[in-house]
């Protein structure tokens, strides 16, 4: 028998589990192929990323189901007739697909519901978004639907990471992690965003990878002070500028999620080799921190606390440091969180179990998650210090805040941008396992950067 290539049944088990019943059918559907308006071209196709945890199946239109009281696990495959096989190819037989993705049983779709109804279920767990049609007007009309349990079960399910997984988001990391080495090896004064940005997704896709995990961000100087900025189209001319890359492929549906901010010239600036060595301080100072037990917005609060020792030494910040952090004052140069869970989504799901409500204040309150971590959790830890002028004209408004900052001083740092470097890890029993290996010391980038300009 072939070994499966993905630990499907396991995770169904797992979601199972977590919904907490002896009995009951769990049926999930997977996305389906869209066309474009009034064309007859295909959008890219992405996987539904709740139906790929529980079947490990890349190709449209499958569905999957569990019969939680026997553990039968079985596979709805999409039946392609002669016509179509012309276009897209022969596709395996049922069995094939059974043994590789690991299910007990193989069924085609237009069999759905006497599969289903052979089972002889007391009720169906499904997801909320998905399109039930095909269990039949007859089983919808006598059997309970119960649209609501399983979306939690499935996202705590997706919470903590088996082998599997890890191994599978280390390779996206290691294929990522390569590519950004590429762009600090090629990237010149004169260069144009979009290019570093077309060789990153040639570099990722040409090593395996699916897709960007994300609209990558390729920003030079002040254009890295917008967080999410994926225009990507300005000219490199300045050698004291810095470049921020946050991109990550997606490998085998798993994400990746890196960032490096290295300048376009052969050396740092002072300005922002400043600014640089501080938020390094911070994601090392954070990442030794993440260990079992320890809360994730108790992570941003010490990441603010470094960058508030930091900016007081630059003379950026003033006043007492306990009275900095009472007023919030760093969120108005980190008014991000420090990172999010990571796994088939880039922003995974699980950050807020329901009962857990956001903490109002600025930075903290654009956490993606708050939860206690524990091992098989998987997080980015990114953390950045940004200049960015709405945000500093917010802050010199509010008395308590504006006490805190030298604006003038402000000013001087104002052509950096920003700063952020992240990483991906996974907690484990004792810490954490770094799966980005990528260089981000000071000295490492700066040898890079001279080669760039020597070769």
């Amino acid at each position: 028998m072939t070994t499966p290539i993905y630990p499907a049944k396991q995770h169904l088990l797992k979601t199972a589990k977590n919904l907490g019943v002896d009995s009951g059918v769990i049926f999930v559907r997977g996305g389906d192929t869209i066309i474009h308006p009034d064309s007859d071209t295909e959008y890219e196709f992405h996987q539904d990323s709740n139906f790929y945890y529980l079947s490990g199946v890349r190709e449209p239109a499958f569905a999957a189901a569990l019969d939680i009281a026997s553990g039968k696990a079985i596979l709805f495959v999409n039946h392609v007739d002669a016509d179509e096989a012309v276009w897209i190819g022969v596709p395996a037989s049922l069995d094939e697909y059974r043994n590789t993705y690991g299910f007990d049983q193989a069924a085609y779709t237009y069999d759905i519901a006497n599969v289903i109804g052979a089972l002889g279920a007391s009720k169906i767990y499904a997801l909320p978004h998905h399109n039930l049609e095909q269990l039949g007007a007859k089983m919808l009309g006598a059997v309970p639907i119960d649209t609501d349990k399983l979306v939690t079960a499935v996202h705590e399910a997706r919470v903590f990471k088996d082998a599997h997984e890890v191994d599978v988001m280390r390779k996206a990391n290691k294929i990522s992690a390569d590519a950004h080495v590429q762009l600090m090896r090629k990237a010149r004064v004169g260069m144009n965003e979009s290019e570093l940005r077309g060789q990153f997704v040639g570099q990722v896709l040409g090593k395996g990878c699916n897709y960007e995990a994300y609209g990558s961000i390729v920003a030079r100087g002040r254009n890295a002070a917008i967080l999410h900025y994926t225009k990507n189209s300005m000219q490199m001319d300045s050698a004291d500028d810095m470049v921020l890359i946050d991109a990550g492929g997606t490998f085998k549906c798993y994400a990746s999620d890196i960032t490096r901010t290295w300048p376009l010239g052969s050396r740092f600036t002072a300005e922002c080799r400043q600014i640089y060595e501080i938020v390094l301080d911070m994601q090392k100072t954070v990442i030794d921190a993440c260990v079992p037990h320890r809360q994730w917005e108790d992570m941003h609060i010490l990441a603010n606390r470094v960058a508030a020792q930091g900016l007081l030494k630059l003379g950026i910040l003033k006043g007492d440091i306990d009275s900095i952090m009472e007023n919030y004052v760093t969120g108005y140069f980190m008014p991000h969180g420090i990172g999010h869970l990571i796994g088939i989504d880039t922003h995974d799901v699980g950050g807020y179990p329901k009962g857990t409500e956001r903490i109002n204040a600025p930075g903290l309150r654009n956490l993606r998650c708050r939860r206690e971590m524990l091992p098989q959790m998987a997080f980015t830890v990114e953390p950045g210090l940004y200049f960015i002028d709405e945000v500093i004209a917010e802050a010199k408004a509010k008395p308590d805040v504006a006490k805190h900052i030298d604006f003038d001083v402000v000013a001087k740092y104002r052509s950096v941008g920003g700063v952020r470097i992240e990483d991906n890890i996974v907690i484990t029993e004792t810490g954490n396992d770094n799966l980005t290996v990528c260089p981000k010391e000071v000295a490492d980038l700066e040898a890079i950067r001279s080669e760039a300009y020597s070769s």
